[in-house]
């Protein structure tokens, strides 16, 4: 790949877009972290040129190029710096109206941040201005502006990096009315919006904060079945978002062919919607059965697992299934491959894949020992017989290295055997 480094300077603006096209293939299907370490600056600087001169196409690539540099390089100084240059020239190319070029600066900025933001500040500052963007894109909707698949990457967004927080830092200012908003889109026409805003209502519902979301008005008492009440009050309003977005959720799986692409979509993993309601319906539990781990403010099946190429990731949380589906959707094929060989992603995960046994696997399970004794020629006459008991080979040398040959492999299996069921 070192071969399309040097036409990320080239003038003409094909050239850039076809080096950008094969550097975000190679960093998609190879894990390249020799390769990015040794071309970080030059790889970070010529995308963010991109984006002041480049064309739409070449700023699409660029802004994937991006992400799959700090998820490469993962964290450290070079993602903290791939963060810190990156945000406020991501948050221009927010103001674009080109569809194409939105889906792929809101993954961007998300996905720079939640591998290279420092702490939470950084990280809410990401958050500020996609939801300034998703307050921005509702309206705009309605205005035939921007289209459903942009408000609902905005708000998936949205919901990763509140993933990454602590509840109790976020700042109530900056995140009034979010419940209401959200509840509003669970109304809204295209599918992928509701799926979205319902996940991040579940997400909330985890977090259990809702005074933070809510407003110091009372929700429409139609949203409500009739039951309008204050959302401030913790305990009631927590069983009415319950309410509302399990009956959405049931909706949206009612609908065969947006089960099906859902189902297509993860690729065998379990129904997202599925979770969800799982969640909303476990945190009105005050006693969860024992199989169930307390995630957060919310409860989630300990027994969830994902299937990672021949290996298994347990899921505790919506939080955590939430992160890997996004991961997943980004990175597309690569995903299993950089799963299985991306460190950044193991502790992220908390995932260890089972370690393959090296070419120790291949020493032969049964080697000869052999002794070579010289015997000097002797006349055999009178002394034939006590000659032939006296040159006789010591088999004590011979079994010594026997047992010690079989003492080397049994170690050797041990290693192994250890080594795989790790």
């Amino acid at each position: 790949m070192d071969q399309f480094i040097d036409d990320l300077y080239a003038k003409r603006a094909s050239v850039r877009e076809a080096s950008l096209t094969s550097i975000t293939y190679g960093l998609t299907v190879n894990y390249c972290s020799q390769f990015v370490e040794k071309n970080f600056a030059t790889l970070l600087y010529r995308c963010l040129n991109s984006f002041k001169k480049g064309s739409s196409k070449e700023i699409v690539l660029a802004s994937r190029a991006l992400g799959l540099l700090s998820i490469t390089v993962g964290c450290g100084d070079n993602a903290q710096e791939s963060y810190r240059e990156s945000l406020p020239v991501l948050s221009q190319a927010l103001k674009s109206t080109n569809e194409s070029l939105l889906l792929s600066v809101i993954d961007c900025l998300a996905i720079v941040t939640f591998v290279g933001a420092n702490d939470f500040e950084e990280t809410e500052a990401s958050m500020q201005k996609i939801w300034h963007f998703i307050s921005n894109s509702a309206e705009n909707i309605v205005k035939k502006k921007h289209s459903g698949s942009v408000l609902s990457a905005a708000i998936s967004a949205w919901s990763l990096l509140l993933t990454t927080v602590d509840s109790w830092n976020l700042n109530h200012h900056y995140w009034k009315g979010a419940i209401p908003l959200f509840l509003e889109l669970l109304e809204a026409d295209d599918q992928s919006v509701c799926s979205s805003a319902g996940e991040a209502i579940a997400l909330i519902c985890e977090f259990g904060c809702l005074e933070k979301f809510a407003t110091n008005t009372t929700i429409d008492k139609d949203s409500l079945n009739n039951k309008g009440k204050n959302i401030l009050d913790q305990d009631y309003s927590l069983h009415e978002l319950q309410e509302i977005v399990s009956n959405h959720a049931k909706k949206l799986l009612s609908r065969a062919s947006l089960e099906s692409a859902v189902t297509k979509a993860m690729n065998g993993y379990n129904n997202f919607s599925m979770n969800v309601l799982e969640v909303l319906e476990r945190k009105a539990s005050r006693f969860p059965p024992p199989h169930y781990h307390r995630a957060r403010d919310g409860y989630f099946n300990e027994t969830t697992s994902l299937k990672i190429g021949k290996h298994s990731l347990k899921v505790h949380s919506l939080s955590q299934l939430l992160q890997i589906n996004y991961m997943k959707r980004f990175l597309g094929r690569g995903f299993v491959l950089h799963m299985l060989a991306n460190e950044f992603l193991h502790d992220v995960f908390d995932f260890t894949p089972r370690k393959q046994a090296g070419d120790e696997l291949y020493i032969a399970e049964r080697d000869e020992a052999t002794i070579r004794i010289f015997v000097p020629e002797t006349e055999q006459e009178d002394f034939e017989e006590d000659f032939g008991r006296s040159q006789k080979p010591n088999k004590s040398v011979f079994y010594k290295a026997k047992t010690r040959l079989l003492n080397k492999q049994r170690v050797i299996k041990g290693e192994e055997l250890g080594t795989y069921h790790e």
